[in-house]
């Protein structure tokens, strides 16, 4: 998690708002147990983008916060901020995706290594000076654990805010996409959907996200964060790794996803098929093997 002076300053803002939005929404009458949720878990749930656009709109600065100092620590360096220094950046517009111009689109797309999806909030924020655009995910659970946006559409550092939702109350938890995410990649239908859990990014805000005397410190570690990205970037490994398992298990599980008798079923398949391939024909299909992964 490194960035320039200008985009240091603006992260530093949005780190204390979504603190802060998070902690009105947590603490303060809201709509948001009146809002009708979409009956599956989806990640298109038009209420609540209509919601929050209108949320962040009224809420669109850090005036009102009583915190006076940020202290962001990457592994053993931190940096100390004084938030009066990030009082002068203001929401100005949340956009609906359908109302993104085709400049906005682009930028995006340009912003982002991730193969472009339309965020579901998009913020326009100004220094007083300058103009930045930030995306927004938006999740939503009555449990704890859904499928997240496409693996290759994932961008780690992009901000979410999830919404836990039971009979009793509505819950918010805010922060980068990377923290939601619990490292296990459900077999894919088309593109694999690395889940997000809403008690991970809860776990992660307790354990690295702390406010004492006025000071909002928030930590990265960059081991658990590579370990993350690497999840993201070696998921084909990832995947494969676990259908090894399934594969070497003497015993069968209780719950089994289906596709694990198609996975015994096809390793038997390939050892009866090596066991009448001579050694070169062995290391003609390891070649061809190799030569077709991407």
């Amino acid at each position: 998690m490194f960035f320039t002076p200008k985009e240091s300053l603006l992260n530093s803002f949005l780190m204390v708002y979504f603190y802060t939005i998070e902690n009105i929404l947590n603490h303060s009458p809201n709509r948001l147990s009146d809002l009708k949720f979409q009956s599956e878990e989806a990640n298109t749930d038009e209420h609540l983008k209509i919601y929050f656009q209108d949320f962040l709109s009224t809420h669109s600065d850090i005036l009102a916060s009583k915190l006076k100092h940020l202290i962001i620590k990457i592994d053993s360096e931190e940096h100390f901020i004084d938030i009066d220094s990030l009082k002068q950046y203001k929401i100005t517009d949340v956009l609906l995706p359908e109302q993104l111009t085709f400049e906005q689109k682009k930028q995006i797309n340009e912003s982002k290594k991730s193969v472009y999806t339309n965020p579901d909030l998009y913020l326009k924020i100004t220094d007083g000076v300058n103009i930045y655009f930030e995306s927004v995910e938006l999740k939503s659970t009555k449990g704890d654990i859904i499928p997240g946006s496409s693996i290759q559409q994932v961008s780690p550092y992009e901000w979410v805010i999830f919404i836990k939702r039971d009979k009793e109350k509505v819950t918010v938890a805010t922060g980068f996409y990377i923290n939601a995410i619990n490292e296990q990649l459900p077999f894919p239908d088309r593109s694999p959907r690395p889940q997000v859990g809403f008690k991970t990014l809860l776990a992660w805000n307790k354990e690295y996200r702390k406010v004492e005397n006025d000071t909002l410190t928030i930590e990265s570690i960059t081991d658990i964060n590579k370990d993350k990205i690497k999840f993201l970037t070696d998921w084909q490994d990832n995947l494969a790794s676990e259908w090894l398992d399934v594969i070497l298990s003497v015993n069968k599980k209780k719950n089994e996803k289906w596709f694990n008798n198609t996975i015994r079923i096809l390793a038997l398949k390939l050892l009866e098929h090596n066991d009448r391939m001579t050694e070169n024909e062995k290391e003609i299909l390891r070649y061809n093997l190799s030569k077709l992964i991407e």
